[in-house]
């Protein structure tokens, strides 16, 4: 039996250092911090013990990015609902039943799937595209 790796908790952030800024200099770190997806706290964290940054998002990499996000949780619904459908279908079926199936309903769940995955390779092709140097 496979046993899954350990995962070491994440240090609690409990220190604090303020510093003083200028207007100027708070809005171009806010704006370095954003441009790599950070909270203001972890990029300074970063900066300042010289850790590695992310990549910078291209905008079509974050609207891909969102996309995808919706994608998730809009399969994850249809995910649900499959394992509710064959759910009840295992119940009636040990209880020795026929087993009555919505077709619309799972025609509506193929027809989901199929619209994503079609979603989803288009945005992997035009990520290939922009990423190829």
């Amino acid at each position: 039996m496979k046993t899954l790796p350990s995962v070491q908790p994440r240090e609690l952030l409990s220190n604090h250092i303020h510093i003083r800024l200028t207007d100027s200099d708070y809005n171009q770190i806010k704006a370095r911090a954003s441009l790599v997806n950070l909270s203001m706290s972890d990029f300074m964290r970063r900066t300042a013990l010289k850790r590695t940054m992310p990549r910078p998002l291209a905008a079509f990499d974050l609207k891909a990015y969102q996309v995808l996000c919706k994608i998730d949780a809009q399969l994850r619904i249809a995910g649900n609902n499959l394992n509710q459908i064959a759910s009840s279908c295992n119940s009636v079926v040990a209880l020795g039943e026929p087993v009555v199936v919505n077709t619309e309903l799972l025609e509506n769940v193929q027809q989901l799937i199929r619209d994503h995955q079609t979603a989803i390779k288009a945005i992997v092709a035009t990520l290939a595209q922009s990423t190829v140097r």
